[in-house]
């Protein structure tokens, strides 16, 4: 799973074992909460993308490449909530547009997916990203390194590296990985803040119903009352 920018933390390593996932997300909504809420597992990690409040993004993958997202994505967090003896809250809140981009990272469309960067020429694209007035991510990774660049209307609004925990000024690895031979890119591009503001996954999934649903087959499982 892709490392994120941790952004002012509200919580940090957090045992969630008593935790329910239903009181997690009542909690962030009603706190018009602005950022990200990750819960790992030994084999899986689901991410829960916020905005004012809005759950615009959520997205579960397990270690086999599986990924999920919708009512699919929130059944399968339930799930393995309930199944696993070990798991840990992260609550990072970040800015309007940093959550734009970590929408676009995890959910935006794909422009460019696991494209060799020598097949590319890297200023023309960085061009069209400004003269399209992109809000988007690019991601420049090898098999041992990453680095990631977020822009808002095609102006980039910071970089983040392998080894960092916020988001940095200076590009830092992002250039040196530009010029690998073996280099590849990702370009995952989103709406507006103001437009991701509309959308709110909790007005299409009931979480509270999602969550007893799984209490309900876990218990059916393991015999318990």
């Amino acid at each position: 799973m892709l490392r994120l920018p941790k952004g002012t933390p509200l919580f940090e390593n957090l045992d969630a074992a008593e935790l329910q996932l239903d009181a997690i997300i009542t909690k962030l909504a009603h706190g018009c909460f602005t950022g990200y809420a990750s819960l790992s597992f030994p084999a899986a990690v689901g991410i829960l993308v916020f905005e004012s409040g809005k759950l615009v993004s959520i997205i579960f993958e397990n270690n086999q490449g599986v990924r999920l997202n919708g009512f699919e994505g929130m059944t399968a967090l339930a799930e393995q909530m309930l199944e696993s003896n070990s798991s840990r809250l992260n609550v990072y809140r970040l800015s309007d547009d940093l959550t734009m981009c970590i929408h676009a990272l995890l959910q935006g469309e794909a422009r460019y997916r696991a494209q060799e960067l020598a097949l590319i020429d890297i200023k023309v694209l960085l061009e069209r990203v400004k003269n399209e007035q992109m809000n988007c991510c690019l991601r420049i990774y090898t098999q041992d390194r990453s680095a990631m660049i977020f822009y808002k209307e095609g102006n980039p609004l910071g970089f983040f590296h392998d080894g960092s925990h916020e988001i940095e000024a200076s590009p830092g690895d992002s250039q040196q990985l530009a010029q690998d031979p073996a280099a590849k890119i990702d370009l995952y591009t989103t709406v507006s803040a103001n437009e991701l503001m509309g959308h709110d996954l909790l007005e299409m999934i009931n979480v509270a119903n999602v969550w007893k649903t799984a209490v309900s087959r876990h218990q059916s499982k393991t015999g318990g009352a």
